[in-house]
Parts: C-alpha cells; structure tokens; sequence
C-alpha cells in the first residue's frame, strides 16, 4: 500500500513540475528576445536586422504598438499556418510569430493587410492587443511603428474591432478599385468598438491586426491603422502622457524564469531520492520481518 501510495506521489510531484514549467515557459516570449534584431531606432551600422533576415528569408519587417509588448520581427510565408507554431528562427513555439497573410504583398502596396498574432496569457505576441477595447487605453494609446523595406514608418490606430473569425468582409483582399477601398474602410468602421477619425487619399494604406478575442467563440479583435510616412516620436498625447516610445517589459525576465524552472527540478529529484529512499527502507522493513 505504501509502496503504490510513493508512487502516486511521485506522479503527482512531476505533473506539477511540468505544469509550473509549461505555464511559465511555453507561452513566454518577450520583445527583449528579438532587441539584437530590432532594426527600429538602431545605430545605423547594425546589421542585426539584417542577420536575422539572412538566418530566415521569411523575415520581412518589425512592428512596434507604442504603451504594449508588440515589438517584434514580422514574417511570411506561402501559407497562414507555418508560424501558428514557429518563432523567427524557425523554431518550435507555442507563441508562433506575428506574421503577414500571404495573400498580401510584403512591401505593403495592398490598400488592406492584414497581420496575425497569438493573444498569449502573457500579453506576449498581440496578447496586449486587448488593451485597445478599453476606452481609455484606446484614447491614450494612438501610435506605433512598422519597418518595411529598409524604412521605418509610423502606424496612427484608428479603431479597434471586436469580430467573427468568419467575417469573410473584412478577412479578404481588394482590387484597385478606390470606391471597393472605401466601401471596405467604412465597413470597418461600422464594426468598431472604439474608433477615431483619420484622414485617407487613394494612396493611404492601411493594416489590420488580428488576435484571438476569447470571450465569444471564434472571436477576434482587430487593431486598425493608418501607415504614415513617418512615426510619431516623442510628442504627447491628450492625456500628457509621452507617445513614441518603447515599452519595457515589466515580468519577469526570461533567464530568471529558466534559473527558477531549474532550481524547481533541484527540488524535485530531492524529493524524488527522498521518497525512494524511504520507499526501500520499507521494503527492507518488510524482508527482515519476514
């Protein structure tokens, strides 16, 4: 009975250590892991943009939400699954990456482009995106930046929806039509939550950021925005509050996350020599009454 009653133990104490494990580590992914390759509000001799590209061709540009976590490399490929599951280096991840649609042209001369991202428990990847449904979040927050092409320019939010998954008129691509582009525009608008108002010629484009909305099934929230020739950088918003700049992550760095993870398994064979030890000693009680 002993014996069965360690060995239960034993399963417990491991499933907990793999639950603690997998909640702390696979969905924690910052933007501090990519800063080397950040190619925004770089020295202009840093090529880490540049080896990140070369390590994978899929790597097209970076986007930054200003007052979030979004900072991260933006990525393509011939499908919209491979980075459900795959960081920029091509690796195994629960959090995926932020990537383009690849219906859409990387160089963004789509009037429409539409962005995915994971919603992580986190606020890892678009988890922050969230955010932008809270009214004052919204007012406060308005601008972001997204590199393409060798430049970076400015992001100005505009709106952000609450939607099916299915919405089969926003999730699509346009012709060249300006009246098919506004029509497009003002449905979005009619979909917002919040919005504001922006100005757009027949040249504007504009990007559409989708995460995972789970309070409804299937839903998603969509982050809208203008790309302007240039981002906003150290101005002020109306609350008095600076815009265009980083946001730092306040969690807990990833290395310390690791060195807490390791020091648990520390514990944990501990316990597991502990109980095997007495586990024989029973045993050995056992053998000599006999």
């Amino acid at each position: 009975m002993k014996t069965s009653t360690s060995r239960k133990v034993i399963k417990v104490i491991l499933s907990l250590f793999l639950a603690f494990f997998c909640l702390f580590t696979a969905d924690r992914v910052l933007a501090s892991d990519y800063d080397h390759y950040n190619p925004i509000e770089k020295d202009a001799s840093s090529t880490g943009f540049e080896t990140l590209q070369h390590l994978n061709k899929d790597v097209c540009g970076w986007i930054s939400l200003d007052g979030t976590k979004v900072d991260y490399p933006l990525l393509q490929s011939q499908d919209n699954v491979k980075y459900l599951d795959r960081n920029a280096f091509g690796d195994y991840t629960v959090s995926g990456s932020i990537f383009l649609d690849y219906r859409f042209n990387p160089n963004f001369t789509d009037f429409n482009t539409i962005i995915y991202g994971h919603s992580m428990a986190s606020g890892a990847m678009f988890g922050e995106i969230q955010k932008f449904a809270d009214q004052d979040f919204f007012e406060k927050h308005r601008y972001g930046s997204i590199y393409y092409n060798g430049r970076e320019r400015g992001l100005e939010i505009f709106g952000i929806l609450e939607v099916d998954a299915y919405d089969t008129e926003i999730y699509r691509t346009l012709s060249s039509n300006d009246e098919e582009h506004q029509a497009y525009y003002q449905y979005l608008l009619s979909k917002a939550k919040y919005k504001r108002d922006v100005s757009l010629t027949s040249t504007d484009k504009i990007v559409l950021l989708s995460t995972c909305f789970l309070n409804i099934t299937n839903g998603r929230h969509i982050l809208l925005a203008k790309i302007t020739d240039a981002p906003v950088k150290a101005s002020q918003d109306k609350s008095g509050e600076a815009v265009g700049t980083r946001y730092f992550d306040q969690g807990i760095p990833t290395h310390w996350i690791y060195i807490l993870a390791f020091l648990l398994l520390i514990i944990v064979v501990l316990l597991l020599v502990v109980i095997i030890l007495i586990m024989r000693r029973d045993r050995n009680t056992k053998e000599q009454k006999k």
